[in-house]
C-alpha cells in the first residue's frame, strides 16, 4: 500500500497574491487540484493525504470536495506539516509519496519511475542536473570565492517517496531535538538513511513566483 500526500501548508508570501499560491488557479483549476490529481491519477495510490493551513481548510475542502482525501492541518514549518501527514496516514502503508502541493504538473512516468526506485531502495527523490555554472560568493563582500563543481550538483524536486518506517522515524527524531531541514530527503539524509535519485522532468516546476506561473500557464497550455 502507498499513501500519497500533498503538502500545501505554505503562505505563499514570496508571489505577492491575495491567496496562498497553492489556491491560485491555472487556466481555472486551483493549482493545489492540479497537483492532486496529478498523483491521485496513479493507480499505485491506495489513499490520499491533503494537508493545509488552518485557517484554509473550508477552502480546501471545497476544492476537494467529491474526491477520497483526508485533509489535515499543518505546521508553522513546511517540516511540520509533513509530520501532521505522515500521523495521518495508514499504519498499513508501506510507502509514502509526499509531493508539494505547488508542483501542479508531475507526470505519471515521474511518479511510477520514484515509487519503482523506493520500492527498491527505501528511499527515492527526482532530480535534475544543474545547467549554469555555479559560484561560491562572499556574503558580505560580495567577492567570488570559487567556482563550484556542477557535475555533482543536481537540482532536487517532489514527489519523493519513503518506506512509511523510515521517514516517520526520521521526523519523530527531528521533532524531538528541533532539527529542521528544506526537504524530506534532507532529513533522511540526517538520519543517517540513504537516498537515491531518479532523473526529474524540466516541466515539473515548483511555483514559487510570479514568474513561475506564467510558466505554468504555457505548460497547462501545452498540456492541453
Amino acid at each position: 500500500m502507498i499513501s500519497g500526500m500533498v503538502v500545501a501548508g505554505g503562505r505563499g508570501e514570496r508571489i505577492n497574491a491575495s491567496l496562498p499560491k497553492q489556491f491560485l488557479e491555472i487556466r481555472g483549476k486551483p493549482i493545489l487540484l492540479w497537483s492532486v490529481e496529478r498523483i491521485w491519477a496513479c493507480n499505485r495510490i491506495s489513499e490520499m493525504i491533503v494537508v493545509v493551513p488552518a485557517e484554509h481548510q473550508a477552502r480546501a475542502s471545497e476544492i476537494l470536495s467529491g474526491r477520497e482525501a483526508r485533509i489535515v492541518v499543518g505546521g508553522a514549518e513546511r517540516q511540520d506539516s509533513v509530520y501532521a501527514g505522515l500521523l495521518a496516514c495508514s499504519p498499513s502503508a508501506e510507502l509514502v509519496l509526499i509531493h508539494d502541493g505547488v508542483r501542479p504538473f508531475p507526470t505519471r512516468g515521474l511518479i511510477e519511475r520514484v515509487i519503482a526506485e523506493a520500492e527498491k531502495t527505501g528511499a527515492a527523490i527526482p532530480g535534475l542536473p544543474i545547467r549554469e555554472t555555479i559560484k561560491e560568493i562572499d556574503p558580505k563582500q560580495r567577492r567570488i570565492i570559487g567556482t563550484v563543481d556542477r557535475s555533482r550538483l543536481f537540482s532536487i524536486q517532489t514527489p519523493q517517496v519513503f518506506r512509511r518506517e523510515l521517514i516517520l522515524d526520521a521526523h519523530q527524531r527531528a521533532q524531538n531535538l528541533g532539527f529542521y531541514t528544506t526537504d524530506d530527503a534532507g532529513l533522511m539524509e540526517w538520519a543517517g538513511g540513504e537516498v537515491f535519485m531518479v532523473p526529474g522532468e524540466d516541466t515539473n516546476l515548483k511555483i514559487t513566483t510570479p514568474l513561475d506561473l506564467k510558466l505554468a500557464e504555457l505548460i497547462a497550455q501545452e498540456l492541453g
